[in-house]
């Protein structure tokens, strides 16, 4: 009798260890959740509209004062500011971008208007700079926040590295997250010394991905 119950109690001792490795080789097999999301584009090109990157006289004018600041009427664009050089009749013959605003139209002819009253006829053809455009895709099976999400610029012929940015900064739509087989880019954007850790008119050739402990890196397309 007693080696039966030994051998009944040895018998539910084995079941009991083989059913803890099977739960243990069960967890062992499990994928613990992992954003995917991949940096399908990025995307450096001259846009329909954006910030001035030059100015091409297109009417001298008369009678403008050397050195005045001067901005323009006629365009939907804001904020753009430059100075002007002016030969002895006070024709433009120079300008010198202070500000490049944003909203402009490439190629538009439009109005002088400087601080000294005076001059007039004075026009200028707007030029725009390049800005860029990252497209991102989710592969993985869990929705991920825009704002968790982080690009960084590189200049590889440089070895220069820009500052980390929240995907979600240039980004004007309405999602929060990007949902799994979703794409999602940002709105066209001029860069900034200050948030991207490149200047205006310089061209990044590398970008990175981070979010959580995934990352991806795509080449710069320029255009």
């Amino acid at each position: 009798m007693v080696g039966t119950i030994f051998i009944m109690i040895f018998g539910m001792a084995t079941v009991s260890m083989i059913e803890s490795i099977d739960d243990s080789v069960k967890v062992a097999e499990y994928e613990l959740p992992n954003p995917k999301i991949k940096l399908d584009s990025v995307t450096d090109k001259e846009e329909t509209t954006g910030p001035v990157e030059g100015l091409t006289i297109a009417d001298d004018g008369l009678s403008y004062t050397e050195g005045d600041t001067c901005t323009v009427t006629g365009s939907a664009g804001t904020g753009l500011s430059f100075t002007i050089t002016v030969d002895g009749t006070g024709q433009v013959t120079d300008t010198s971008i202070t500000a490049s605003g944003s909203g402009y139209t490439d190629g538009e002819t439009v109005d002088l208007d400087c601080n000294t009253a005076g001059g007039a006829g004075g026009q200028v053809t707007i030029d725009v700079h390049d800005q860029n455009t990252i497209t991102i895709s989710n592969l993985g099976s869990e929705a991920v926040q825009l704002s968790h999400i982080y690009i960084t610029l590189s200049d590889t012929a440089t070895f220069m590295q820009g500052n980390p940015f929240q995907f979600s900064s240039e980004y004007s739509g309405s999602n929060l997250y990007i949902f799994p087989g979703e794409e999602v880019s940002t709105d066209a954007f001029p860069l900034d010394s200050d948030k991207h850790g490149f200047a205006i008119g310089t061209d990044p050739d590398r970008a990175f991905l981070a979010v959580y402990e995934h990352s991806s890196a795509v080449s710069v397309t320029i255009t």
